[in-house]
């Protein structure tokens, strides 16, 4: 098998990128496949990309399908778990778009049937440890010239997001970035998190926008998050990791003081998919060298299990108005160091 038979399911705003980048930039895939619930427009998209892309009868359909070797899975949060077990059960590489699923527990039926299976499958979305500038970020922290990391301080601002976002999206949707990077960045876990609205407030029931996260880390490091959905002005991404001995920033140059209706300087992005685009890239290419090899390097189903539990957190403590422990089984050996080899 010289190249990756790719199958995508899901095709709005992330999917329809997903395919784009899948079909065009991702030398090693091949797009033989689409599934989206709106057939008109799965055919649409299939006719505008190159080469004969099918489109499936159902996402059921495709994942079972012999020309089929792997699947990208950017449908709706809460179909992911039945996407991902099914294409365990077939034995398929799956790249799942964050969140793995909806809860921990949801997660962890994922993470038993990797192990009954005995290997990785899943690798999920979080392409931040792909995008150039994180990675510097990255390296910056691993040569322990910042010395003991104390603390990390992130922006996530998006100019806007669909009606249909509630509150508690700000966590499924956003913050489980911040958690991935946070664990990624700091090597730890995240021991506990409070949230709340602007003014203090909490509660599930209504639009709270922005939200201000907190969280510690078992290790002790704090990391402060403002999540803001309906910014106006923009899409904006910020981290700072502070050590003992220094701190790494990563920066939207050039710098600004005021942002309005993009039409400042320093905000080039309209959104994710722009800021994010060459990430993107890199993560799927990085998949489909994987899965050629039958192995699995990226982030994984304990990967996507961690955020969920913190996020898992995030929403009750957003519900309480309280601190809240996040809670975590023993991580299996199937997670330990290093790839997951296929058998």
């Amino acid at each position: 098998m010289n190249r990756l038979r790719i199958g995508v399911i899901g095709l709005g705003m992330v999917g329809s990128e997903q395919v784009a980048t899948i079909a065009r930039s991702v030398a090693l895939g091949e797009l033989v496949a689409v599934s989206d619930f709106d057939l008109d427009r799965a055919h649409a998209i299939a006719e505008g990309l190159p080469g004969d892309v099918r489109v499936a009868r159902s996402a059921e359909e495709l994942i079972a399908s012999d020309d089929v070797d792997a699947v990208a899975i950017a449908s709706s949060a809460a179909s992911h778990l039945s996407l991902v077990l099914a294409c365990i059960e077939h034995r398929k590489p799956v790249f799942c778009e964050k969140p793995l699923a909806l809860t921990g527990a949801d997660c962890e039926l994922i993470i038993d049937a990797e192990i009954a299976a005995g290997r990785r499958f899943v690798q999920v979305g979080f392409m931040r440890r792909f995008d150039t500038a994180f990675v510097e970020l990255k390296a910056a922290v691993e040569t322990g010239d910042l010395g003991e990391i104390v603390a990390l301080q992130y922006v996530h601002r998006a100019a806007d997001v669909p009606e249909y976002f509630t509150s508690a999206m700000h966590t499924t949707e956003a913050v489980v970035h911040e958690v991935d990077t946070t664990r990624w960045l700091a090597d730890d876990e995240i021991a506990e998190v409070s949230v709340t609205g602007t003014g203090g407030r909490s509660g599930l029931d209504e639009w709270l926008d922005p939200q201000f996260f907190s969280f510690r880390t078992e290790r002790g490091a704090m990391v402060y998050a403002e999540v803001f959905l309906r910014a106006g002005y923009g899409y904006e991404i910020g981290c700072d990791v502070v050590g003992r001995q220094g701190v790494a920033r990563l920066t939207n140059a050039p710098v600004t003081a005021v942002s309005l209706d993009f039409r400042t300087s320093g905000v080039r992005e309209k959104d994710f998919t722009v800021r994010f685009g060459d990430a993107y890239r890199r993560e799927l290419t990085a998949w489909a060298e994987d899965a050629l090899r039958g192995i699995v390097t990226g982030p994984n189903a304990w990967d996507g299990y961690a955020a969920a539990a913190a996020t898992d957190a995030c929403i009750e403590a957003l519900r309480t108005g309280s601190p809240t422990v996040v809670k975590m089984r023993e991580r299996p050996a199937l997670y330990g160091q290093g790839p997951s080899r296929a058998t």
